[in-house]
């Protein structure tokens, strides 16, 4: 898949860190590339690590013709992996990144050697049936009205309120309230309407890289049923479950994840021992 000439090749904003196996970081909705610090802190001995924001995420523009479904994403995405030279020996992403990730493995196989999902989307699920509303020309039509209510609920009064959930620490609210105000309205409803109308499982056996599926059985974002899913259907995959873990497991328990995340890195060869 390549960018079609209705949307601007962009150049997206990214971090690298570290040294060795080149291994790309995906990050989830209205979140930036900021979110796998403690990952990238941890292991930059080990391995090469590019954190991107996707495209109106984080510091990261718009095209100046903004579909921004996951497709356009995808595409964005390839196009820097192309850019800069590198074909990643793992892919991981969180939420609406791994939905992104897998996307990406479906579309140019050859791209990444392993994949790691957090927390991942599959059939475009969200909890309390979000995704019915949304996935509705209803739905669709409310989305593309909703550009005043977006500016609200970025205000310093609301932010705090609807994008910091209560399970994480003061520095991690911090960050996630920072990247939620910086998110662009065009990334952020165009994300949620092609997630909603989205369904991988049926496509999710052509996948043949290692997988490893990291679920928090408490998410109430993301029904972790959407990563067991994932981890089933998979042709080389394990799940690994967090009891007591919500929709953030790298920011709810970051060591757990992170020596669960190296194990595996190491395993399939996307970092050095």
């Amino acid at each position: 898949m390549s960018l079609t000439n209705e949307t601007q090749r962009i150049q997206l904003h990214y971090r690298r860190t570290g040294y060795g196996p080149d291994v790309l970081l995906l990050h989830g909705w209205a979140s930036s590339g900021r979110m796998w610090d403690v990952l990238t802190d941890a292991l930059h001995t080990q391995a090469r690590f590019w954190a991107v924001d996707l495209a109106g995420f984080g510091d990261s523009p718009l095209p100046d013709n903004p579909m921004l479904d996951m497709d356009t994403h995808a595409a964005l995405v390839m196009d820097f992996c192309d850019d800069h030279g590198i074909r990643p020996q793992a892919i991981i992403g969180h939420s609406m990144g791994g939905m992104l990730a897998l996307k990406l493995a479906l579309l140019r196989p050859e791209l990444a050697g392993a994949l790691a999902l957090l927390s991942p989307v599959i059939t475009g699920r969200f909890s309390f049936d979000l995704n019915r509303l949304v996935g509705t020309d209803v739905g669709s039509f409310a989305l593309a009205r909703s550009k005043p209510f977006w500016w609200l609920a970025q205000s310093v009064l609301l932010a705090p309120l609807l994008s910091v959930p209560t399970y994480v620490n003061a520095a991690a609210a911090e960050r996630i309230q920072e990247d939620f105000k910086r998110a662009t309205w065009q990334a952020a409803t165009g994300a949620i309407a092609s997630i909603a109308r989205e369904n991988l499982e049926h496509d999710l056996r052509q996948i043949e890289q290692p997988a490893l599926v990291l679920v928090g059985a408490n998410d109430t974002t993301v029904p972790p049923q959407e990563g067991r899913l994932a981890a089933y259907h998979l042709r080389n995959a394990r799940l690994f479950e967090l009891p007591g873990v919500n929709h953030q497991p790298l920011d709810e328990q970051p060591e757990t994840v992170v020596e669960a995340l190296q194990s595996f890195l190491v395993e399939v060869g996307a970092a050095l021992p």
